[in-house]
Parts: structure tokens; sequence; C-alpha cells
């Protein structure tokens, strides 16, 4: 009777065992997934203008790789632009994590970063907090910064919402608390049957039973 008892508890922690790694392991291989990729293409100096065209970049969510392709398309003979993004680490290897350098007219140039805060940029091996404008992170044009070119990326769940917000539980929260209800349960009940077949006045009434006593 011990031995089935104790090979039942044993099954029956097992299998929870296995239950409650099905709703722990998505989590893990959530976090393992890549973050989505943003393409973006930015014109500089349409019509002779010290612009860019569009002025935002507006990702998604947080991480967020993006890729910006960015055109020189200035007509003015000999005007220059960069897109540029400006570190405020406190001891950057260079001032600007991202930088296109000098773009003539009709150039153009690549630059891919990963937003991982509102504030902080990863590109390559750099990890840095970056310059803000109206806690939005900037993006200009070196030779016509103090002209205003410059752009923001923007956050597109970072607007206000006005509903109340919902409490509630997480579901795997709630079905984790369940298994260990259950499951407590279930070892009280092996216990319970555990204790009672090892105990001698039980095995005595079971022989008494067996032998056709009352």
């Amino acid at each position: 009777m011990r031995t089935t008892a104790m090979l039942a508890a044993t099954m029956a922690v097992a299998l929870l065992a296995l239950l409650a790694g099905g709703f722990v392991a998505p989590s893990a291989r959530a976090d393992t997934i890549p973050p989505p990729k943003l393409f973006v293409t930015l014109e500089q100096g349409p019509g002779g203008t010290s612009v860019f065209l569009p002025t935002t970049i507006t990702i998604g969510q947080i991480p967020t790789v993006v890729n910006v392709t960015v055109k020189n398309v200035d007509p003015t003979a000999g005007m220059q632009h960069t897109f540029t993004i400006r570190s405020t680490a406190a001891t950057p290897p260079t001032p600007y994590i991202v930088n296109t350098g000098l773009l003539n007219s009709g150039e153009q140039a690549q630059v891919e970063f990963t937003v991982m805060a509102p504030d902080r940029l990863v590109v390559g091996t750099r990890n840095e907090t970056v310059e803000l404008d109206g806690g939005l992170i900037k993006f200009f044009c070196i030779p016509h910064e103090s002209s205003g070119m410059k752009g923001h990326v923007v956050l597109a769940s970072a607007t206000t919402s006005t509903e109340t917000p919902q409490m509630g539980v997480f579901l795997r929260a709630y079905w984790i608390g369940l298994l260990g209800i259950a499951g407590t349960m279930l070892l009280v009940a092996i216990s319970y049957f555990v204790i009672k077949g090892s105990s001698r006045h039980y095995r005595d009434h079971r022989e008494h039973i067996r032998r056709g006593g009352p």
C-alpha cells in the first residue's frame, strides 16, 4: 500500500511540474524573440529647404530596430547634410552615436540603431543615452542644427490614454495559482492515504475483515 501511494505521489508531483512548466516556458521563449525592424527613408533639403522629410520616425514599441535610408535631395549646389543623433553618455567614444557624415546632393547613406528606451539607443557595441528634445529622441543635421533642421523618434503608444485602466490578474499567474492549489489538495489526499495505510490500527482492522470478522 505504501509503495503504491508513494509511486502515485511521485507521478502526481511530476505531472504538476510538467503542467507548470508548460505555462512558464512560453514566457521564456518570448524573451528570445528578436525586436521588430522598421525601415524608413528620409529626404534632406527637399526644394532647397533645411528640413527632413518626414520630420518624425514613429515606432510601435520598444525595443525596435530602426533602419534609416537618408537621401540628400537638396537641389542647391554644394549643400551638404547629415543625419545625426548625439550621445549624452558620460564618456562616449565619439560625440555622435549615429552619424551618416556629410552627404552631398544626390548622395545617400544608411544607418541602423535599436531604440531600447525612450532615451537610449544601441548601435553595435555602444549602449548609450541620447539627446532628447521635448522628451523625444532628437536627430539633426550638423551644419544646419542651428537653423532648426531636426526631427524626432516618436513612440506611437506614448500618447496618454483617457480610459480608466482595468485591474486584473495575468493569465499565467492565474493558472499557476490554480495548479498550486490543486497540487496541494492532491498531496494532502495522498498523504492521508499513506498515513492511513501505514497505521497499525488500520492494518489490524483490515486483517480482521479479511478473516471474516464484523
